[in-house]
C-alpha cells in the first residue's frame, strides 16, 4: 500500500514538474463517494433517526450528498423509508428522495413517487399521486403532509376504501 501511494505521488510530483516547464495548467477532477454510510440525528440527547445507504457520492457544491440504496429509521414513531436514490443536504439536514419510495409505519404503508423529509421538524411532505395502505383501509390522492405527531392528511383528489 504505501508502494502504491509513493509511486502515485511521484507521478503527481512528475506531473507538476512537466507542468512548470510547459505552462500548462493541471486540472485533477475527483470522483469521491463513501461506501456503507449511516447517518444518525439525535436531538436533545435522544436519537431523531438513522439513515444507511449503500453509497454516497458528493456533488461538486459539496453540501449535497447523493445517495443509492437508501433506508431511513425514523425511532421516535417507527416509521422506516426505503428509496433507490435520494440527496442529502449537510446543512440544512433536509433529505429529498428522487424516485418510488416506500414509507412503512406500524400500522400503514405510503407509496409515492418523492418526499421531502424535513430532519428538524420531523415533517414529511409531496405534491406527487400517493397511495396510504392500513390493515383495513387504502387512501389515495395527490400531495400528503405528514407531521411530527403521525398525522397524514392528504391533499387533493382524495378517494377512501375501507374492507371490512
Amino acid at each position: 500500500m504505501t508502494g502504491i501511494s509513493l509511486f502515485f505521488a511521484f507521478i503527481f510530483f512528475l506531473l507538476l514538474w512537466s507542468e512548470k516547464e510547459n505552462n500548462v495548467v493541471l486540472k485533477i477532477k475527483e470522483n469521491s463517494f463513501i461506501e456503507g454510510v449511516r447517518i444518525v440525528y439525535g436531538k436533545d440527547g435522544d436519537m431523531v433517526w438513522t439513515l444507511t445507504a449503500k453509497k454516497a457520492d458528493f456533488t461538486q457544491d459539496e453540501n449535497i450528498v447523493e445517495l443509492t440504496d437508501v433506508a431511513v429509521l425514523v425511532q421516535k414513531n417507527g416509521m422506516s423509508v426505503y428509496t433507490d436514490k435520494a440527496k442529502y443536504d449537510l446543512l440544512t439536514q433536509n433529505f429529498i428522495t428522487e424516485g418510488e419510495i416506500r414509507a412503512k409505519g406500524k400500522d400503514y404503508t405510503i407509496t409515492t413517487a418523492s418526499i421531502d423529509y424535513e430532519a428538524s421538524s420531523g415533517k414529511l411532505k409531496t405534491e406527487n399521486p400517493i397511495k396510504v395502505e392500513g390493515k383495513r383501509f387504502t387512501v389515495e390522492g395527490k400531495g400528503m403532509t405528514l407531521d411530527s405527531n403521525q398525522r397524514v392528511r392528504v391533499l387533493n383528489n382524495v378517494k377512501a376504501t375501507f374492507h371490512k
